[in-house]
């Protein structure tokens, strides 16, 4: 049987230029999220087999504003997909290294409770 990884989490990254957090739900598949200065984050995410999960995220972040990975998002802000892949082992590891197109993201993800 595959555990849910349906709940509420927070999320501290780490990239090139520093340090950052997120707030996010986890649901039946679906992930939705955002951090203090405005950046969202949107996807879905599946079972991959071995006890993991797979998905992809489609980030937002706001105009004017510097991301983890130390990328200025411009007066338009800046839309960009990311893959995922969230190991078995992710709430005992230190942390999970993302590949992003603009740069590797560390973040740990952390339960705070169920939804139920």
């Amino acid at each position: 049987m595959t555990r849910s990884l349906d709940g509420f989490y927070a999320a501290l990254f780490t990239g090139k230029s520093g340090e950052g957090s997120a707030m996010f739900i986890l649901s039946g598949g679906t992930l939705v999220g955002a951090d203090p200065l405005g950046v969202l984050f949107d996807g879905s995410y599946v079972p991959d087999g071995k006890g993991g999960f797979t998905g992809n995220v489609t980030v937002k972040a706001p105009p004017n504003g510097e991301l983890v990975q130390g990328v200025t998002t411009g007066p338009d802000g800046l839309v960009y997909q990311v893959g995922v892949e969230i190991p078995a082992d992710f709430e005992t590891r230190q942390f999970v290294t993302l590949t992003t197109p603009l740069g590797p993201v560390n973040f740990s993800l952390k339960l705070l409770r169920g939804l139920a």
